[in-house]
């Protein structure tokens, strides 16, 4: 940006032009000097970029990886400008770990230690990365999906075997209630939970037979859920949604299925917090057997504009690109190690990381402005990974 000053002697009106809104006004100033201050903004790369909402600026994020047939978690230091991954130490948690969850500002970590049926949260230090257990509760089952709500005073989770969702309250000291303050029973194979951005609506998505998604309501200042009207909205054929994801800006929502193969495209009602789907489409390329493939996890980018979503079979992440009323266009599909679990974009939007639950390894992609992948590197983890954390290195 270049900014430059300098002095106008003024008799009659001065013309404001702004080249950002196009609007101009008219101020009666007579014999007055006046310090004109222009900011030419100068288009950069960056400005050109379709996804210029990206994060710019230097910045570094711990990289965790939960590798469930191991008892640590992997991480790794990503520098944000260079994409580099440069490892750092194991933490060793003393379990199997499954689902992470962190709070808003990073202080904070929620695992679900799987092999011990607990919840257990952990202090983070900022600089180094390192957990500080602060403690541990037990839980009926494990669960796969944890999730903080905007407050970050409630942890949310699902729990595939049991059939179940719970709410447990988060002390101003990161402990977990002894109890749940709710253990609501849902149907069997429930695999995710989230709350809208609102923080008013919950959406917990369950695989076949099941195949339905359930809604809530959500009452932040309790923590209580309460059954929305209708409860569950379930798809007209056997797709089996398994994770969702809202868009950035729209009242959307989009589930990818994991026994359909297929990625459900849903307008969200934002006064009621009710769905309703507008379309269903393939993950995979024609000609691919969807019985050899069931998909997993699913991100859309900062801008709106790209989705992603991982098939375990064909291994590969499918991009969508998403219209302006939200139809999603398959495009391309990209590589991955085998059985992509998880992925996710890093908070920057410029580089996406994919584990491979049977390789043990992490892939690491440069994402380009058009929304395609480029394999950067490739990393050794533990044993079985299925989530990626991201956490502000300060």
């Amino acid at each position: 940006m270049k900014v430059i000053v300098g002095v106008a002697q003024v008799e009659a009106y001065v013309t404001l032009d702004t080249n950002a809104s196009r609007h101009h006004r008219e101020f009666p100033m007579l014999n007055l000097t006046i310090l004109i201050v222009i900011v030419v903004a100068f288009i950069s790369p960056v400005a050109a970029d379709p996804q210029s909402d990206r994060v710019e600026r230097p910045m570094n994020y711990h990289v965790y990886v939960s590798n469930s047939g191991s008892t640590f978690l992997s991480h790794f230091l990503l520098d944000s400008s260079s994409g580099e991954l440069a490892v750092q130490p194991d933490i060793d948690l003393g379990a199997a770990p499954g689902a992470l969850a962190t709070d808003a500002v990073g202080r904070r970590m929620y695992v679900c230690l799987r092999s011990e049926k607990q919840f257990a949260s952990f202090n983070i230090d900022p600089a180094s990365g390192g957990l500080s257990k602060i403690d541990a509760t037990h839980i009926p089952d494990g669960a796969p999906y944890v999730y903080t709500d905007n407050t970050d005073r409630f942890l949310l989770a699902s729990y595939y075997g049991a059939g179940h969702v719970s709410v447990h309250a988060i002390g101003d000291d990161g402990t977990l209630s002894d109890e749940p303050l709710q253990w609501i029973e849902t149907d069997g194979h429930a695999h995710s939970i989230q709350t809208d951005r609102s923080n008013r609506f919950a959406f917990v998505p369950h695989t076949n037979p099941a195949n339905v998604i359930y809604q809530f309501r959500f009452d932040e200042s309790t923590g209580t859920l309460s059954p929305n009207d209708p409860a569950t909205i379930q798809p007209a054929t056997p797709e089996g949604p398994r994770h969702f994801v809202f868009h950035p800006t729209k009242n959307l929502l989009y589930s990818v299925n994991e026994n359909g193969s297929t990625v459900s495209a849903h307008h969200v009602d934002a006064d009621n917090g009710t769905l309703t789907s507008f379309q269903v489409i393939s993950t995979l390329p024609d000609g691919f057997d969807a019985s050899d493939n069931t998909t997993a996890e699913i991100k859309i980018d900062q801008s709106g504009r790209f989705l992603y979503a991982s098939n375990r079979g064909h291994d590969s992440l499918a991009l969508f690109d998403v219209g302006d009323d939200g139809t999603l266009t398959l495009r391309d599909h990209f590589a991955t190690e085998k059985t992509p679990r998880f992925f996710d974009l890093d908070p920057t939007g410029k580089w996406l990381l994919s584990v491979g639950q049977n390789s043990g390894r992490m892939s690491a992609y440069a994402v380009e402005a058009s929304g395609a992948l480029t394999p950067t590197t490739t990393h050794e983890v533990g044993d079985a990974p299925l989530w990626i954390e991201y956490v502000e290195a300060r």
